[in-house]
C-alpha cells in the first residue's frame, strides 16, 4: 500500500525557487550580485548546505514569496483531498499491478503550481507542485505516484521506465479512462520500446488491445516472436519482472518505431532524485 502524508516547506521552497530562477528578474539579478556563490551552489543543487543562509532568508522575506506560500497551502488542500477521495482506487490499481503486498511510506512535500516542480529527493520525500494539475485532476495523483516509486525501485533508465509504465501509461489511462497516456520522458522512450513485449505479457494483454496501443504509440511488433516467454513472466510479481529483465539482452528485440514530431503547445512535467520542469 502507498501512504502519502503531506506538508510544505518554506525553506525547500525559497531554495528550489533559485534553483529555477523563478523570481522576479530584479531580484533574482539583487541575489545573484550579493550572493553569487550561493546562488551557484543552489542552482547546482537546491539542497546544498555549503550556502549562506541569509540567500533563503531574504527571499523570504519578499511579498511574493509569501503569495506563493500561500499558493502552496492551497495547493497542498486541494491535492491531500485528491489523494484522499482516490487512495484505495488508486492502491487496487497498484496492488494489481505490484502482484504483491508492499508498504510505502511517503512525504509529499508540495509547492506552489507555478514552480512545476516534481522530483524525489530521497529518505522516502519527494516535492510536488505543477500547473497542469490546476486543470486536470488527475495529475497530481498520477504523479504523486510516479515520485513515491522512485522511493521504491533502484534509480536506473530500466525502472525508470517502469515507473512510467505504471503510473505515466496505466494509471493515467485507467483514471482518465483513455487510450492515450500522459507523455514520457524523452530519455526513457527506448527503454520503453524494449521492454514493451514483456510488459504487455506481464499485465496479459490481449492481442487486440497490444494492436490497439501500439497503433496509437507507432510501435509494430510480432507479438508470436514473444509467446515463449509468456509461462515465464505471467506470474511474476514486479521485483521478479524487473529481475528478469535485467537477465534479458534487450538490444535484440526486434521492433520497428516510427516518431511523428509536433511541436507541443504544453509542456509536460519533470521529476527526479532524479528532476521535469518537472524532473522525475
Amino acid at each position: 500500500m502507498l501512504n502519502i502524508k503531506f506538508k510544505t516547506d518554506i525553506d525547500l521552497m525559497a531554495r528550489l525557487m533559485i534553483s529555477k530562477n523563478k523570481m522576479p528578474t530584479e531580484f533574482a539579478n539583487y541575489l545573484w550580485d550579493k550572493y553569487r556563490l550561493s546562488y551557484i551552489y543552489l542552482q547546482k543543487d537546491f539542497k546544498s548546505d555549503e550556502i549562506d543562509n541569509n540567500i533563503v532568508k531574504e527571499l523570504q522575506q519578499q511579498k511574493f514569496f509569501k503569495q506563493l506560500c500561500e499558493g502552496a497551502n492551497k495547493n497542498l488542500e486541494r491535492i491531500e483531498d485528491n489523494w484522499q477521495k482516490n487512495k484505495s482506487k488508486i492502491n487496487l490499481f497498484l496492488d494489481n499491478i505490484f502482484k504483491k503486498d508492499f508498504t510505502l511510506n511517503q512525504t509529499a512535500i508540495i509547492v506552489d503550481p507555478s514552480l512545476c516542480a516534481g522530483m524525489n529527493i530521497g529518505n522516502d520525500q519527494f516535492v510536488w507542485g505543477h500547473k497542469n494539475s490546476l486543470f486536470d485532476k488527475n495529475y497530481d495523483l498520477v504523479y504523486l505516484v510516479h515520485e513515491s516509486l522512485h522511493s521504491y525501485f533502484p534509480n536506473n533508465t530500466l525502472t525508470h521506465a517502469i515507473i512510467e509504465n505504471i503510473a505515466d501509461i496505466e494509471l493515467s489511462k485507467y483514471l482518465n479512462n483513455t487510450d492515450k497516456p500522459y507523455d514520457c520522458h524523452e530519455y526513457t522512450k527506448m527503454q520503453h520500446i524494449k521492454i514493451l513485449p514483456f510488459w504487455n505479457i506481464y499485465l496479459n494483454k490481449s492481442r487486440e488491445d497490444i494492436e490497439k496501443e501500439n497503433k496509437i504509440s507507432n510501435i509494430t511488433y510480432n507479438v508470436n516472436d514473444f509467446a515463449k516467454y509468456k509461462p515465464q513472466i505471467k506470474n511474476k510479481n514486479i521485483d521478479d519482472f524487473v529481475k528478469f529483465l535485467e537477465q534479458q539482452d534487450l538490444t535484440n528485440v526486434n521492433t520497428n518505431y516510427s516518431i511523428k514530431l509536433k511541436i507541443k503547445e504544453n509542456l509536460p512535467r519533470q521529476t527526479n532524485t532524479n528532476e521535469r520542469d518537472f524532473v522525475s
